[in-house]
């Protein structure tokens, strides 16, 4: 199973969003998911057991764990390859 926070600005509007469709697409893909929704800020007490970081917007610290900022996700310009990258670094 793959561990994935899904992070925004305070965890809630934009997350719940990016969760949404991330749901979508790893369900089509019949990827087993766990999706920790939280703000930026608690991103750091969630890292030690995550495979992959999803945000809305760039991060200032750098984890290492792969990360994949998913604005496109809420725009719609650029999600195909958002979620390319995404299948890619769940493989």
């Amino acid at each position: 199973m793959k561990r994935i926070i899904v992070a925004c600005g305070s965890g809630i509007a934009t997350s719940t969003i990016i969760s949404s469709h991330l749901s979508e697409l790893l369900d089509a893909h019949h990827i087993r998911y766990e999706l920790i929704q939280c703000s930026l800020q608690e991103i750091e007490s969630y890292v030690n057991d995550v495979d992959l970081i999803v945000t809305s917007m760039d991060l200032q610290k750098s984890y290492p764990i792969p990360k994949v900022t998913a604005i496109s996700f809420l725009t719609s310009v650029g999600a195909e390859n958002t979620e390319e990258e995404i299948l890619n670094l769940l493989k």
